[in-house]
């Protein structure tokens, strides 16, 4: 059983503090002539993103917000049953088209989005699944329909060149177990560690 929670989204004051990013799998092989050889095992990333103590230091000096981001967290950990639901989240170092916004061909009339990262002559086409409601705009096609639950575009006719807006990441809970503890004056609970990781299948 899994599933997805759309509304409401991983708490943005938290997200904000995030370490990671999207990672890649990257398998090496070294020979004893001190050569190497390098596979892909993934064919997309995949992002993680991590708080620890440290982190929960710095909500700490903000009582009122460490409050409501202990409280709304533990909520939506709740409700995310753990690890079992996935959430959205807004990666705040990459959550914009960046003018990389393109389509991949599903059927004659649904297109999915999205985002090209580029650099003469290489690129790499990462897949958008949950872009946001009401910042995108389609260029190109007949009558665009946004799905923003899956990143796919339908259209009457024609095909889509581009898309502009904003976007968050699939991502769950690491663990199950939540790593809450009183701060260092005993007055609040905080998350001591916390992380998420990205899904692919919701």
């Amino acid at each position: 059983m899994s599933g997805f929670v759309e509304s409401p989204r991983f708490p943005d004051w938290i997200a904000f503090w995030a370490r990671g990013g999207r990672t890649f799998n990257t398998t090496v092989v070294e020979t004893y002539g001190g050569n190497e050889y390098r596979n892909a095992a993934w064919s997309q990333s995949r992002g993680k993103w991590l708080w620890d103590v440290q982190d929960a230091a710095a909500f700490s000096a903000n009582p009122s917000a460490a409050a409501f981001a202990y409280s709304g967290l533990r909520n939506l950990f709740m409700v995310a049953r753990g690890q079992l639901y996935a959430f959205r989240f807004k990666d705040f170092r990459d959550y914009q088209d960046d003018g990389g916004g393109v389509f991949v061909m599903l059927t004659a009339t649904t297109f999915q989005m999205y985002k090209n990262y580029a650099i003469s002559p290489l690129s790499y086409p990462q897949i958008i699944q949950k872009p946001v409601v009401g910042t995108v705009v389609v260029t190109g096609g007949a009558t665009p329909v946004v799905d923003y639950t899956t990143g796919i575009v339908t259209v009457a006719s024609g095909t889509p060149t581009s898309w502009t807006g904003q976007f968050d990441v699939p991502v769950r809970f690491a663990s199950d177990v939540p790593q809450v503890a009183p701060d260092t004056t005993g007055a609040q609970l905080n998350w001591e560690s916390l992380a998420v990781v990205e899904v692919r299948n919701f």
